[in-house]
């Protein structure tokens, strides 16, 4: 962790490592982020105890996926994929004791199929909605504006609405993120990210997990960060719109071994992740140096 006392936040090193060495920096990009991030953390306790299993580490992230606004989640994804035994067992003690921050339980119609309608629909007629607006509430944890969104009347019935899919999910956090570049939506892409990663490694791994109810529990988390920002209108054409190659992110690197954005880099990273997975060129996008990314 990094922070003061009274505000907590996670640590974004490791993270910002794991995105740098994949995009290709160099080790004295590397290096600037560690000399930057060490004198302002506060190292992890390590009780000398082995660290927990892996299949462990999945089961607990993964039924508390927006913990931490999701950075539990994208930390044990990089440390998945880049084999690294000493942050593997950093980033599973970090799933240790988690818990969810929303007071209700999710409702009983959990499950992905249990919706009956199109996610954009919902999302529109959330929009539209004005009972469930939120007030601006700068200098707040994207945490604690999530918990103020879920007490909103009617929360609970806009989580049970829509079918999900990890792919539509997918699409209205990268069209939510292209409208304003804003901070909260740039979670969304790196979180449902890293979400694709995890269910992947929890497949390979043989380990079981309920998807429709993670899917379910990443929508509300989803929700309430988005009603925390105030509900954009989607850029939902710029997600398909255009072209995108391999040379838009390497004529970028230089400016991303630059930066000292730890978030700016983590977008960076994920976006070519699921333009590759995905093919959608708006991912491209994301590269632009606005917004969160400046």
């Amino acid at each position: 962790m990094y922070g003061t006392e009274a505000m907590p936040l996670f640590n974004h090193l490791p993270m910002a490592l794991g995105a740098l060495a994949r995009l290709g920096g160099s080790r004295e990009a590397l290096q600037r982020h560690i000399a930057h991030w060490t004198p302002l953390s506060r190292p992890a306790v390590d009780d000398g105890s082995s660290p927990p299993r892996i299949e462990g580490a999945l089961r607990r992230v993964l039924a508390v996926p927006e913990a931490q606004a999701f950075h539990v989640a994208i930390r044990l994804a990089y440390a998945l994929q880049s084999g690294h035994e000493g942050e593997l067992a950093a980033a599973s003690r970090a799933t240790t004791g988690l818990k969810s921050r929303f007071a209700s339980p999710l409702p009983a119609t959990s499950a992905a199929g249990q919706g009956g309608e199109r996610l954009r629909d919902v999302i529109d007629a959330l929009r539209a909605d004005p009972a469930m607006t939120m007030p601006a509430m700068p200098g707040t944890l994207i945490t604690a504006r999530m918990q103020q969104a879920a007490a909103l009347p009617g929360f609970d019935e806009y989580v049970a609405r829509p079918r999900l899919t990890l792919d539509e999910l997918a699409e209205a956090s990268l069209a939510v993120y292209l409208s304003r570049h804003q901070f909260t939506a740039l979670h969304l892409v790196t979180g449902t990210h890293a979400l694709r990663v995890l269910l992947a490694a929890a497949a390979s791994r043989g380990v079981e997990v309920d998807e429709a109810r993670v899917l379910r529990t990443v929508w509300r988390a989803w929700l309430g960060a988005y009603l925390s920002d105030l509900k954009p209108a989607p850029a939902w054409a710029l997600v398909h719109a255009g072209t995108a190659s391999e040379d838009d992110w390497t004529r970028e690197l230089p400016s991303l071994q630059a930066s000292m954005n730890d978030h700016r880099i983590k977008v960076a990273d994920a976006a070519r992740e699921e333009w590759r997975h995905r093919g959608w060129p708006g991912y491209a996008l994301c590269l632009r140096r606005q917004g969160a990314a400046e």
